[in-house]
């Protein structure tokens, strides 16, 4: 293990849980374009030592984060990419979040500085990302705007309190309701993971 952690910055993680994501299905069926390097990326476990670099993480601290190739029973991994779990997440719970956290706070937070009275539009907003972003878009205050496909991913949409919702099939469809909601308004952020290219000149800020 001391090899293992010798490049400074790094910590050892005795993995718990291993979040799976699209990529890594693409992966392992050899469909994923260019080099996906191992599978595995979010995970969740304890630090089994690190690098003397390291200061805020110690041996036996339960965290989550990423880390390439994590599926397995131990990985290294840098040390900035792990974050002390909640006491009240599960390792399965936690080993889901941070790709999808990561994203959203890069994104809406660093990016777009999302902020009270924005309007935001969050394209496939009943997957991991999209939901993720119309949490943080709550919490900020921002108004919340949103595209799913099946009739019971928008019924949850309104659940959650989302302002105004449209189709992810349809990019015609959905550029008449936003027109008739938005009127003149514009919107201050987009975040999508639609593969769509059609739905990008409708969707301008």
């Amino acid at each position: 293990s001391e090899t293992a952690v010798a490049e400074d910055h790094r910590a050892l993680l005795r993995v718990g849980a291993v979040g799976l994501n699209f990529r890594d299905v693409l992966n392992v069926m050899g469909q994923y374009p260019g080099n996906p390097g191992e599978p595995g990326a979010d995970c969740a476990g304890t630090i089994q030592a690190t690098s003397s670099a390291v200061l805020r993480a110690v041996l036996g601290d339960v965290v989550c984060g990423m880390a390439e190739g994590c599926l397995r029973a131990y990985v290294c991994t840098h040390a900035g990419l792990l974050q002390t779990m909640p006491s009240v997440w599960s390792l399965e719970e936690a080993c889901t979040m941070p790709t999808t956290w990561s994203t959203v706070f890069l994104a809406l937070g660093n990016l777009a500085q999302l902020r009270r009275g924005n309007r935001v539009l969050v394209h496939a907003a009943t997957g991991g990302v999209g939901l993720v972003a119309v949490e943080f878009a709550k919490h900020v205050g921002a108004v919340v705007f949103g595209t799913a496909g099946a009739q019971r991913k928008q019924e949850h949409l309104r659940e959650l309190g989302v302002e105004c919702i449209s189709t992810s099939r349809n990019s015609e469809v959905f550029a008449v309701d936003m027109e008739a909601v938005l009127g003149v308004q514009r919107l201050d952020a987009v975040l999508s993971s639609l593969s769509h290219d059609e739905y990008i000149p409708r969707s301008a800020c």
